[in-house]
């Protein structure tokens, strides 16, 4: 077993030079691996760029520091967008099913909480098991935090919209899982159109439960700084059970996530992805044209790629790279609206032809 040593930044460029890494410029390396570690920004976006030579792993020919950090820098804004994405279907997902429970068992806690009103489907794990979930729902209705505190004094009870504003998606995700099939239906009412899915309410509650833990498993890969573009979920789409009429859902990855979301009746979600994963792809292959193939394998796109610079209100220069030193709160910009705009090309990142 290799011995794991602590090394600086000067020693990790030293070693990333010896596997035939071309580093650009060494002062903005090494101000990038002191922002964002050795292990998040080489280790985890390397494998691309590396072929085996003489029993050991080197940087195929050209391959360039900036280009790993580009790499980096797209799914880092994707992993972002993910998160805001998750965040908002989060809380429209709530809604839609605390107007469902309300609507079916009212708003006072002991009655939308009753075990009988739940169809009490068997789960591996307690805490998803319909006595598991009331119990956690209960439990947060005794917090002394507001608005349920609130609403407990104000008013005297807690309505579902209230109380599941303080649950886990993780928790809601199960919970909508063991609701009946009348309550499901309602829920599918709202989130979709059938006529336009071509899809019945059994082939519905299948897409909505398998979504919505696809998108429990992207926003907490998203939470704990996973690589997202990339990413398989170990969640399935059963698209052969669900669709009938040759619908283009993208098979596994990313394009999925989006596919599913744009199924939805409520597309912000989706807009959100969809269009972070333009601005990245293009922004990237704009200045690395050779991963145009490996990305639109990987991702499941085809890429058509604009040139994506960086500009910031602080400066009148445009960047190749975002975290170019003195840049901040980087915004990205097609380069002919930059030029448009008299942005200037940066002399340290945009190479000069």
């Amino acid at each position: 077993m290799d011995e794991i040593l602590y090394t600086t930044p000067k020693e990790q460029i030293q070693k990333l030079k010896s596997q035939n890494l071309i580093i650009e410029d060494e002062e903005l390396a090494e101000e990038v691996l002191n922002l964002f570690g050795y292990s998040n920004l080489i280790k985890s976006y390397r494998e691309p760029y590396m072929i085996v030579s003489n029993g050991h792993k080197i940087y195929r020919s050209g391959v360039t520091f900036n280009q790993l950090l580009s790499l980096y820098t797209l799914d880092k804004n994707l992993r972002n967008s993910v998160m805001a994405a998750m965040i908002d279907l989060e809380e429209h997902i709530k809604e839609v099913s605390a107007n469902v429970i309300a609507h079916s068992f009212g708003t006072q806690s002991d009655e939308y909480l009753n075990f009988r009103n739940y169809s009490n489907k068997r789960k591996r794990k307690y805490r998803f098991t319909l006595r598991g979930i009331l119990e956690t729902m209960k439990a947060t209705l005794d917090t002394d935090k507001d608005p349920i505190h609130h609403y407990k004094t104000e008013h005297g009870i807690v309505p579902p919209w209230i109380l599941f504003k303080s649950v886990y998606f993780s928790t809601m995700v199960n919970y909508i899982d063991q609701f009946k099939v009348e309550q499901k239906n309602e829920v599918i009412d709202k989130l979709y159109s059938l006529t336009n899915l071509q899809i019945n309410y059994e082939a519905a509650r299948k897409l909505l439960i398998d979504t919505l833990s696809i998108c429990m498993e992207y926003r907490n890969l998203a939470a704990h700084g996973g690589r997202t573009y990339n990413y398989i979920c170990n969640s399935l789409l059963r698209a052969d059970e669900i669709f009938t009429a040759g619908q283009n859902i993208s098979a596994s990855g990313f394009s999925q996530l989006i596919s599913i979301l744009d199924l939805l009746n409520y597309k912000n979600p989706c807009y959100l992805l969809s269009h972070a994963l333009n601005v990245e792809v293009n922004r990237h292959c704009s200045n690395y044209p050779q991963d145009v193939t490996y990305l639109g394998q990987i991702l499941n796109i085809d890429i058509v790629p604009h040139s994506i610079v960086y500009v910031s209100d602080t400066s009148n220069k445009y960047h190749s790279n975002p975290h170019c030193s003195g840049i901040k709160n980087s915004m990205p910009l097609e380069l002919d609206e930059a030029k448009s705009q008299n942005y200037i090309p940066c002399k340290r990142c945009i190479k000069q032809t």
